[in-house]
């Protein structure tokens, strides 16, 4: 994984729901989330009911609040993991389907679960898979679709997420805990030669 040292300036105009103040400081928007909305684990599984149910309407439990509430967060984090994406100089990833880099990561998941990469946890991995797979104008129209489908209760189009709905679920909850590892530490820290000196908009305040 290469980072670029380019950057593009982000506005608040270019997003759905973030203010500059966010855009400036994403921890803001995350030590919110994580401390006062709910936890890692509640979150996780909000997220498999909305998409299962986004995806195959019947399945749906009604016109709960709580699915507007969750699909307005949902992008609320992709769009803050766009802004790290981009701030942190984050490129692609060579392989964003490949779950698993050792065996190791592979037990951490299964026992866990953790989301690994050679057996540390590695939001900024998880952050270019998620953008490597989709781009941010393809994630809204992917959460539009799921938000749609759920309000009419029914299939807009039997194959419109086919086999690529598992991979959106997937997805989704490994940005949940790249954002949650991010609360967890404060921040992030990316790995920069010694003589680097980077004032990052995403520290802690």
């Amino acid at each position: 994984m290469i980072m670029k040292n380019t950057q593009k300036k982000l506005k608040a105009k270019n997003f759905r729901y973030l203010t500059k103040e966010i855009i400036d400081n994403p921890m803001l928007y995350i030590h919110d989330f994580f401390r006062n909305q709910t936890d890692l684990i509640n979150w996780q599984n909000d997220i498999h009911l909305f998409v299962i149910s986004g995806a195959y309407p019947a399945m749906s439990t009604g016109g709960h609040p709580e699915n507007g509430y969750n699909c307005n967060q949902m992008i609320k984090q992709i769009e803050v993991a766009y802004v790290i994406f981009k701030q942190c100089g984050l490129t692609k990833h060579q392989s964003p389907l490949k779950l698993f880099a050792t065996r190791k990561d592979y037990f951490n998941y299964s026992y866990g679960p953790k989301f690994t990469c050679y057996d540390k946890k590695n939001p900024y991995d998880l952050i270019c898979k998620f953008f490597t797979y989709q781009s941010l104008r393809k994630w809204y129209k992917i959460m539009d679709e799921l938000m749609e489908q759920l309000t009419l209760k029914r299939s807009l189009d039997n194959a419109q997420f086919g086999d690529s709905i598992i991979a959106i679920r997937e997805f989704l909850i490994c940005l949940a805990h790249a954002l949650y590892y991010i609360y967890e530490d404060e921040g992030i820290a990316l790995p920069l030669p010694t003589y680097a000196n980077i004032k990052s908009s995403i520290a802690q305040q």
